[in-house]
Order: C-alpha cells, then structure tokens, then sequence
C-alpha cells in the first residue's frame, strides 16, 4: 500500500476504532433506551408465524404467505421463454439461479432512508418473510445473494432446513457496523440445492485493487463455488462455476469497481480451469461503465443477449430517498459465452405495478429487484 493511502487508512481506522469502541456503546445503549418507551406507546405488531416449523419449501412458503396474509401480496411477475427449442431438450437439467440484492437491515434501518416506505414495511421482524418469499416462490437452485446480515440466525438456518447448502463471507469494514441497530457484519452469500449438486471447490476471496504498483485488500467479498451435477442429473453436462459479488457503492468508484471486477474474474477464470462460468451480482455499475464493457467482452448478460431487446431491463432498483428518485440498472447475471444457453427469464414488473412510492414497500421487501434465469449447461 502506497505511503500516503497508509497514512489516510491509519486515520480512517483510529477513527472508526473511537466511534465503535467508545461513542458507540453509548449511544446504541440511548437508542434501546428510547425504543423501549416508544414502544409501550407505539407497538408494533408482529406475525404469529415462526418459520422455523416448516419442513419443505412448500411449507415454509405458505407460513410465509400466511405472516402477510392482512398486507398487500408480493408483486406478481411472471416467466418468459427466451430459447423454447431447448425446453424439451433440457427437460431435467435445467439451472434456476436467482441473483438478489435483498437490502441489509442494518442499512434498511440505518442509512438508507427509504422515505416513501412504511416503517413496520421496514422492521425485520415482518420483512425477513417477503424476503423468503421472494426467494421461494421462484424455487431456485443456486441463490446467489448480496447484502446480507441475518445469515447465521436467519437464512442459513432456514435454507438449510429445506435442503440448500450455504456460505457466507462478511465485509472485512462492512458499513452495517456503524449502524445502531446492526447485527454484524453483511456480505455475500450461496446457497444450493444439496439433493441436486456436488460441491467440488469453494473460494471466498476478499477482492483486491492496485493503487501505483501496490495491491491492497478493498472491503468488498465475493463467494464462488464450482458444482457438479448429481450423477442420476448430469449425464454429459460439466461442472459448471458459479459466483456472486457486491462491488464498491456510489459515483466517484468507477475505478476501484473495475479493478475489483478484474479481480474477480481473475479469480474465477482460475478456478474454473476451463469450464463454464456463471455470475450474478450487484456491480453498483450501469452498462456505460468499464466494469461492465469487461465483463461483457469475456461473458454475455443473461437479460441482455435474452431479452429479446439487445439491452438491459430499464431498471433492477428503484427507490426515493431525501435526495430524489433513483432508477438504475446495477445488477446482472453473466454467463460464458458458448457453453451455457439461458432458457427463460424472470420478468421485472412495470412503474404503475411498482408503485408511486417504488421500493422498498409492502409488496417487495428490497429495493433491488432478483434477476432469476434457468440455464443449460452445454456438453
């Protein structure tokens, strides 16, 4: 690391080490404080479901439904075929990944000020269901998730209780720390389907950047896991590797976004010795930038090339906060170019499905929308 970056990151670090270990226990002690008289007067009522009954994705689905069952439901959206002829063909050995941004809570309650959207939208004790929903109401087979903080004592509990395989890797100076209400760390997450892959290789790399011929660790992780399809599934199909990450927030990182992009694909390229490669993520970058023309001159994107369109959905976020509306599109799933074939694609629903008051809201629990795509594995 370069001289004068080591003296700012000295600086940043004391800093942060005060706030954490000095100014934050006092004020996170003055926050419960006024939570728990706020609440005698305002109470927030919580769904009678606990999630932890349920024994299949079924039934952990219905309870999920059932804890909203007084609200608006989850926002309908709805499959195209992108490649019919290769229905038939793959009847068996199709791939679902959904790729999801699904809005830490530390965050969420934090910094994010999603000033259109219900707080009881926003409390995580009601939130955690939609966002299970979300996930289980398309069923798919390798989840790829950023953004998330309740792994341990939320969806690895969960997903394992219904047959996924999870791991997780937490931002080494994740923003949700200094956040009143945190529960630790967020990050990257992925699961499968245990009954359906193998698990052959695993990585959880912090991504790394050079500044004037030094590499130094940024704060941003990825996870990548190289599967196998079970022996009864596979026939001909390869191992296949499949990765998620969340690169760095906000304009002014164009940069460090694409050197942390490279990074990953280096990463990846290596692992996969050669074969197939699928990505979904939350590159915080819209197509005009440089990490996205790299990706897209070693891979293709999925809803672009599939779409129908030769472009990106319009939008994957969409949210109002005290500064204005914001509509970008950030998020992407990306696939090698000639041995994987997308077969069809989850929809994104139009402005007046949204709503005027976009997202957050009851209807969506994050303000990203999931990318969902069933792909086939070429021999």
């Amino acid at each position: 690391m370069c001289r004068g970056m080591g003296i700012f990151h000295t600086m940043e670090t004391t800093l942060k080490a005060i706030y954490r270990g000095i100014l934050f226990p006092i004020l996170r002690g003055f926050s419960h404080f006024l939570q728990r008289v706020s609440s005698r007067r305002h109470s927030i009522t919580m769904p009678a479901v606990d999630p932890f009954q349920a024994s299949s994705r079924e039934e952990l689905l219905h309870l999920c439904q059932l804890a909203f069952q007084d609200r608006p439901p989850l926002l309908n959206r709805s499959f195209v075929d992108v490649c019919p002829s290769s229905v038939e063909e793959s009847e068996g050995k199709t791939i679902r990944l959904m790729t999801w941004n699904a809005l830490a809570d530390a965050l969420c309650n934090g910094t994010e000020n999603f000033i259109k959207c219900p707080k009881e939208a926003l409390n995580w004790q009601t939130r955690k269901f939609r966002c299970m929903e979300e996930i289980l109401t398309y069923n798919p087979d390798v989840v790829c998730l950023q953004e998330i903080d309740h792994f341990k004592d939320f969806f690895q509990p969960l997903m394992r209780q219904i047959g996924y395989a999870g791991s997780f890797n937490p931002k080494p100076d994740s923003p949700c720390l200094d956040c009143l209400h945190n529960v630790g760390p967020d990050g990257c997450a992925l699961f499968y389907k245990e009954d359906r892959f193998d698990l052959l290789d695993q990585s959880l790399p912090i991504l790394e950047a050079d500044r004037r011929g030094s590499v130094y660790y940024t704060n941003q992780v990825a996870v990548l896991n190289k599967l196998q399809l079970r022996s009864q599934e596979a026939g001909k199909m390869r191992p296949f590797l499949v990765g998620t990450t969340h690169l760095k927030a906000k304009p002014g990182w164009e940069s460090l976004r694409y050197k942390q992009g490279r990074n990953f694909m280096d990463i990846a390229k290596t692992m996969s010795n050669g074969c197939p490669i699928i990505v979904g993520g939350d590159f915080n970058a819209e197509p005009v930038e440089a990490v996205y023309r790299l990706f897209e001159n070693e891979f293709v994107s999925a809803y672009k090339s599939a779409g129908g369109l030769n472009q990106e959905p319009p939008y994957t976020t969409w949210k109002i906060r005290p500064r204005g509306e914001m509509c970008h599109t950030i998020d992407y799933i990306w696939h090698s170019k000639d041995s994987i074939q997308p077969v069809t694609l989850l929809q994104f629903p139009s402005g007046d499905e949204i709503g005027e008051n976009r997202l957050p809201s009851w209807s969506y629990p994050s303000d990203h929308f999931s990318l969902v795509c069933d792909f086939v594995i070429k021999p």
